[in-house]
């Protein structure tokens, strides 16, 4: 249990067992046993804490008996002396019931002692370690395994957890990028598929279109070919009349009387009388039957309406255009009834022949022959007709299809072209603004001086922060990576009894603040306000362009500051950089006049100016000797020169206080003006913002860059330190302020880092002949 009195409690019982279990020990061991007290008997003397009781009897026996240090091993953070005492008590005892009890109780019993031991140790160090008490260090052997084993378990217990964070952070990028691919994809597919059904809908389109036009083509066609048949009809009726004139006449007497008689009208003037040939029931194959079947009269019915015609032309019958007739009882094929051509076309008339009403015509055999051959001939010529239309509309399809499919590529070709031609105009672009940048970083390099940093911190003499710093300094990372680096504190030792862990510069006064405000935050304005004056008194950051005020626990990158100062607008520009170095000797601190010596020089060259004088003359009005005036030996520095002075606003709600940035002549003119901002310390502010108040009243200038700091309090999430910022912060343990250092370092880059091109060469793969130009240019640019 985590309680001082429970390994003695263990140790004692164990003690009583092993004693009833071996009546036959010895009495010196057993009474050694009885001696150990209980945890009740410890803490039930008078009533205090037995932890208490027993950190107290360790001090008297430090301070009475200094050779009682050894005795008091482990009793300042660690375990008390009895307990030392009592472990070879436990251990025999332990031995000896081993003869009596099995092997697996003795094991199991010895565990327990160790574990509770184990836990004994690291509390009484936890507590000791939350007390914050100075600590004699007695049993280093045991105090450095433990402080190494538990540093070692911390350490890896960071790193595990630095490594969840990571492997949950990229995680979450892959999960994003899987669900921008997958939407990207299902996009993709849509439009394919929208693509595809407006393509399918125009085909239909022009595959209905062409199914009309060949609809009225083979209509037109068939009418053509109609027209052409009873053409050919026209002229077998010709050619059978011409045939019945050349047979032999049987009635020329008759024909002759019959001309000369209309002769001889005509010649007395009378008109002549017309008659029409009588119908025939029998002529050039056809024959009309009364009565009976054709094939009862070995002849053959018709089969064909045209042919029906054919035969009541050749017969000269009054009507000679048959109707079709799909009624039944009705003679087989061509008949007369009352005086009008049928055809019957109905297969259930079939066999019938004529009747009363009903007169059916027929066919020789040898007409039957040569009218199958016509009708042969005419269903070929038909076929033929019909297989050239249907050839030329595969054709004219085809060759439509082929205009299709040459648009579609055109169509794709030019859209390939465009997109080739965008490809490269955006490339080119891209080329352009990657020159333009190249150019304007080579003409900062060129143009621009390097930039001196001055950073400095201030340490509280106790906590992390002196562990913190002194790995910072042996890694040269943070400050300590500056042209010039200072630690603040009012003590060279810290509250432990030793020695700072690195070189300190002094500032009075205690480091104490209270909290209040709004947000309960430290009102720390005067313990920063004697920082800045000490910063100004040592003078050291007037050999330096920037001032730069860092917090221990943030993690500081000054070659990104530099960039940033060096390649970006306001801070490179000519005013705010320094141009010129200082003189070595400058009188240039406080005023020498009695009852002023707490003024600066500054202030009262910058009086001299607001009643009306030059720089020039108010440098000279100061530097009379006391008492005419303060006897300042300055420069033009101390002079207030609008426009040159700037400072960095590191968050969207106000300055922060884990990085400040300052131009020199910023700090000149706050150390000038401070008189001024008295009236802001009523507020229950911050340093930070008493500093971002003071420097506005000042007129200094304020330049919002928000890639100065990423920081929880300022709405951003530091961790683990990817971002294109500065600074981070907070990072209170080494382990994690160098998990974030190392990332930052691999993964990460500055706000104005030297540009860094993507592979454009990708981009730029199928493009075409037309990359080649753009791409030997790109690789010319990147090499």
């Amino acid at each position: 249990p985590p309680h001082p009195g429970g390994f003695r409690a263990a140790a004692a019982s164990t003690a009583a067992t092993a004693a009833a279990d071996l009546p036959a020990m010895s009495s010196p061991i057993r009474s050694s046993a009885a001696v150990i007290p209980t945890a009740a008997e410890d803490s039930s003397a008078d009533g205090r804490d037995s932890s208490s009781v027993l950190q107290q009897e360790c001090t008297r026996l430090l301070v009475e008996d200094s050779g009682s240090m050894g005795d008091c091993a482990g009793r300042r953070g660690r375990a008390p002396r009895w307990l030392y005492a009592s472990v070879p008590v436990a251990a025999v005892l332990l031995v000896a019931a081993a003869f009596v009890s099995s092997h697996q109780h003795t094991t199991l019993r010895a565990g327990k002692v160790q574990s509770e031991f184990e836990v004994l140790v690291e509390t009484s160090d936890e507590q000791a370690l939350e007390a914050g008490k100075p600590k004699v260090l007695p049993d280093a052997d045991m105090m450095l395994q433990s402080d190494l084993m538990k540093q070692a378990m911390e350490q890896q217990a960071g790193l595990v957890e630095s490594e969840q964070k990571l492997a949950d952070l990229q995680r979450t990028q892959e999960e994003k990028v899987e669900k921008m691919q997958r939407e990207r994809e299902a996009k993709e597919a849509k439009e394919k598929r929208e693509k595809k059904e407006r393509e399918e809908a125009a085909r239909k389109a022009v595959a209905q279109k062409k199914a009309e036009a060949a609809k009225k083509k083979a209509e037109a066609a068939k009418k053509e070919a109609d027209e052409k048949q009873k053409e050919e009809d026209r002229k077998r009726r010709e050619a059978a009349e011409k045939q019945e004139q050349e047979e032999p006449k049987q009635e020329s007497g008759a024909g002759m009387s019959m001309l000369l008689g209309a002769l001889d009208e005509i010649l007395e003037g009378s008109p002549p009388t017309t008659t029409t040939a009588p119908p025939k029931t029998k002529a050039h194959g056809f024959e009309i039957l009364s009565n009976g079947t054709c094939h009862g009269h070995g002849l053959f019915p018709i089969a064909h309406s045209s042919v029906c015609s054919l035969a009541a032309s050749e017969l000269v019958l009054a009507d000679n255009t048959s109707k079709v007739s799909n009624a039944t009882s009705r003679p087989e094929g061509c008949y007369l009834e009352e005086g009008k051509l049928w055809f019957a076309e109905n297969e259930h008339n079939q066999g019938h022949g004529a009747s009363d009403d009903r007169r059916q015509i027929c066919m020789t055999k040898a007409r039957k022959h040569h009218e199958d051959e016509q009708l042969e001939k005419l269903l070929g010529k038909q076929a033929e007709e019909k297989a050239a239309v249907e050839k030329r509309h595969k054709e004219e399809l085809k060759k439509e299809q082929e205009e299709l499919k040459k648009e579609r590529e055109e169509r794709k070709e030019r859209r390939e072209k465009e997109k080739r031609e965008r490809a490269e105009q955006k490339l080119q672009k891209h080329l352009d603004k990657e020159e333009r940048v190249v150019q304007s970083w080579e003409n900062d390099e060129k143009t621009v001086p390097n930039v001196t940093l001055y950073c400095f911190s201030l340490m509280m003499p106790f906590g992390y922060e002196p562990g913190l710093l002194h790995e910072q300094k042996l890694r040269g990372v943070g400050i300590y990576a500056c042209d010039e680096a200072v630690v603040f504190s009012n003590t060279t030792t810290l509250m432990s009894g030793e020695p700072s862990p690195v070189e300190v510069s002094l500032i009075p006064g205690s480091l104490a603040v209270a909290y209040g405000g709004r947000w309960m935050t430290a009102l720390n304005t005067g313990v920063f306000n004697r920082l800045w004056m000490e910063v100004i008194r040592l003078g050291r950051y007037r050999y330096h362009d920037w001032v730069v005020k860092v917090d221990p626990d943030s993690v500081f990158f000054p070659s990104r500051l530099r960039e940033l100062i060096r390649h970006k607008s306001p801070y490179n520009e000519q005013q705010v950089q320094r141009r010129v170095e200082e003189p070595n000797e400058l009188r240039c601190g406080n005023c020498r006049l009695n009852g002023k010596e707490h003024e600066t020089c500054a202030s009262h060259v910058r009086l001299w100016q607001q009643e009306g004088h030059t720089c020039k003359k108010a440098l000279e009005l100061t530097s009379r000797d006391p008492p005419n005036d303060c006897g300042c030996d300055c420069d033009d520095f101390a002079c207030d020169l609008p426009g040159s002075a700037m400072y960095l606003n590191n968050c969207q709600w106000g300055l922060h206080g884990p990085i400040e940035v300052l131009s020199r002549r910023a700090v000149a003119t706050y150390a000038a003006g401070l008189p001024k901002c008295v009236g802001l310390l009523q507020n229950p502010w911050g340093e930070d913002k008493f500093l971002d108040q003071c420097m506005q009243e000042l007129g200094v200038t304020r330049a919002n860059e928000y890639s100065l700091l990423s920081e929880t309090a300022c709405g951003e999430e530091p961790a683990p330190c990817g971002n294109s910022n500065v600074a981070f912060h907070p990072f209170k343990s080494i382990q994690s302020y160098f998990t974030c250092y190392e990332y930052a370092n691999k993964y990460g880059q500055g706000p104005a880092s030297p540009p860094v091109f993507p592979d454009l060469e990708a981009q730029g793969d199928g493009l075409g002949d037309g990359m080649g130009d753009i791409m030997m240019k790109y690789q010319e640019h990147s090499i």
